[in-house]
């Protein structure tokens, strides 16, 4: 599998993301925690061992990467297609419940991909 971001591929929201945490002298290692998962996800995807997985439910084929750190919940949503793995939308959140509005940014950013209107340049 390859990871990839929405929208560009090789740049993209996510990416953006990630690279603020990595910036952020509080939060890098919570960027590094998160760069391992992701690798473990693109190497072992759909049979991920050691990283926090869950499929949406009611949102399928979205899934979420998850990982606790210091009391804050870290979300990444993703979707597989073919042997790519497009990084959709990440959050941060102190609640359990994910935000109506977020996890509909998402399924509409996979709905783009499955449907061919976003592709890998």
């Amino acid at each position: 599998m390859v990871l990839g971001y929405y929208p560009g591929w090789n740049t993209g929201l996510v990416r953006d993301y990630l690279n603020r945490l990595r910036d952020d002298g509080q939060r890098k290692k919570v960027a590094a925690k998160l760069d391992f998962d992701l690798h473990v996800l693109e190497t072992t995807w759909p049979r991920t061992q050691f990283v926090t997985v869950k499929s949406m439910k009611g949102h399928e084929p979205l899934h979420e990467l998850s990982r606790e750190y210091q009391g804050i919940a870290y979300r990444i949503f993703f979707c597989a297609k073919g042997q790519e793995i497009w990084l959709l939308h990440a959050i941060e959140k102190k609640k359990r419940k994910t935000p109506a509005a977020d996890l509909d940014l998402a399924y509409d950013r996979m709905q783009n991909i499955l449907n061919g209107n976003v592709r890998r340049i």
